[in-house]
């Protein structure tokens, strides 16, 4: 036995020697397109800005992002909400933008009863022509899109309190770059 637990050990240690055997490097789980090549954020999809009429999505391209993609209706949008919005608020004065893009089959109103609701604190826009929900949605709300400043995206569909760790986890690697 000792001698098959040797014989093992030397091979690693020859193959590792070799460079045959490597730790894989981290990776990034970003979202691609058909050919496999990272999917860019668009910042020229036009959203419309709810509570700050000046604003552009654009403003925010070459920025590390957080897009909360909600809709105002949905139980599950509003209860976790409140997550994203404190890790908003812990990881602005670091460098992390945020905004809240509302699926674009509501009313302004509806999106305005949402932040009141929620006290919402981040810029929120409308996908009024439903390109955003078209581009990178998959049918379900919510969602959570971090996007690099080169505009590489990662999704997270789970935005459950359970889950805040892992988004905070890919913040601080955009962070560490």
């Amino acid at each position: 036995m000792r001698i098959i637990a040797f014989l093992l050990i030397a091979f690693c240690l020859l193959c590792s020697a070799c460079g045959e055997v490597s730790i894989p490097e981290p990776t990034e789980n970003y979202m691609a397109n058909s050919d496999g090549n990272p999917l860019l954020m668009d910042y020229n999809i036009p959203l419309t800005s709810i509570n700050n009429p000046d604003m552009l999505f654009s403003t925010y391209s070459q920025q590390l992002l957080m897009i909360y993609y909600f809709g105002p209706f949905c139980p599950y949008s509003k209860r976790n909400y409140g997550g994203i919005q404190r890790i908003a608020k812990e990881y602005e004065h670091r460098g992390l933008a945020s905004i809240a893009v509302s699926v674009g089959n509501v009313s302004e109103n509806d999106i305005l009863t949402f932040i009141e609701e929620q006290e919402g604190g981040i810029p929120f826009f409308r996908d009024s022509e439903s390109e955003f929900g078209r581009k990178y949605g998959d049918g379900y709300v919510p969602r959570l899109y971090l996007v690099s400043p080169a505009g590489k995206i990662i999704l997270h569909k789970n935005t459950e309190d359970g889950n805040l760790g892992n988004i905070k986890s890919d913040i601080k690697k955009f962070l560490l770059k």
